[in-house]
């Protein structure tokens, strides 16, 4: 674990109020999430509300959301945006606990048609109220692992070895449906859809290699055996959280594993929205003459 890194966690837009971007702005902030993986901007203090016009002003109108906890003060309410934490008071295990393991955010990315498990699917995370520590009593924390850099640093012949296969994925067991659960098929090697650089795209430990459908347990080993290696080879970006905080990620490129924190005893509040990103046709014509 580091606290730095060489790619991801740059922090981005230092003294502006996201609230006030330009069109000019906005544009250079979403070449630095699709150049970095992950961005920072500092000293944020926005409503539910302006997060989300801020997420569709800047990247589009598809954004995933969920229901409305109308018990909350309105400055957390939206229709698209979660609430992390323990906003109403003490809880043993605040929504999040299950995001702590590594794991793409892919929510309902199943359940929609002809949308790659790698699309563009922005997420961003705005904390109000941050931990004093976590549970292993550092500054609490969410970590980052390129998933570019994973693919890189592979040996020639384990890149033979992985591009041929598929996993199946499925909506997390957390993600709220009335239908049955969808299963979704994708490369676990596959190009980013902008930068046109290859990447892994893993998802979670609930994905099924194609072919192991009936031997769960050598699936979970699969995958399991696969992140260790990675994590051997590439370094991990650790963001200590600070109040105000808002973290962009691209889901195309890093996976992420949040650091559990007691929350009996601290407060924490993050307004949660995910993306699916506006293609920029541009920015991938430069970067596909980039890599030939």
């Amino acid at each position: 674990m580091t606290e730095h890194h060489p790619r991801l966690g740059v922090e981005v837009c230092k003294g502006n109020n996201l609230n006030h971007l330009n069109d000019d702005q906005r544009r250079e902030l979403r070449h630095a999430l699709w150049q970095h993986g992950v961005i920072v901007v500092r000293n944020q203090h926005l409503t539910a509300l302006e997060l989300e016009r801020f997420a569709r002003a800047t990247f589009g109108d598809q954004i995933l959301g969920g229901p409305v906890n109308h018990r909350l003060p309105p400055e957390l309410r939206s229709e698209h945006v979660a609430v992390l934490g323990n906003p109403e008071g003490p809880v043993e295990k605040p929504v999040e606990h299950v995001a702590c393991q590594w794991h793409h955010d892919k929510d309902a990315l199943p359940r929609i048609d002809g949308l790659p498990m790698n699309a563009l699917y922005v997420v961003m995370l705005h904390v109000h109220d941050v931990p004093d520590s976590g549970l292993d009593g550092r500054p609490h924390t969410t970590e980052f692992l390129d998933q570019l850099e994973a693919w890189r640093k592979l040996s020639p012949e384990r890149k033979v070895a992985l591009e041929p296969i598929h996993l199946l994925h499925q909506p997390p067991a957390f993600s709220p449906s009335s239908e049955p659960s969808p299963t979704k098929s994708h490369p676990l090697v596959s190009e980013h859809e902008l930068i046109a650089r290859k990447g892994l795209y893993m998802g979670s430990d609930t994905a099924i290699p194609t072919g192991m459908e009936n031997d769960p347990v050598a699936a979970r080993r699969f995958w399991h055996n696969l992140l260790d290696e990675i994590l051997v080879l590439c370094q991990v970006y650790s963001h200590r959280w600070q109040k105000g905080d808002v973290v962009l990620w691209d889901n195309s490129q890093v996976m992420h594993c949040g650091k559990p924190y007691d929350a009996l005893h601290c407060h924490r509040t993050g307004l949660r929205l995910g993306v699916i990103a506006r293609e920029e046709a541009s920015l991938r014509n430069k970067a596909t003459l980039q890599h030939t």
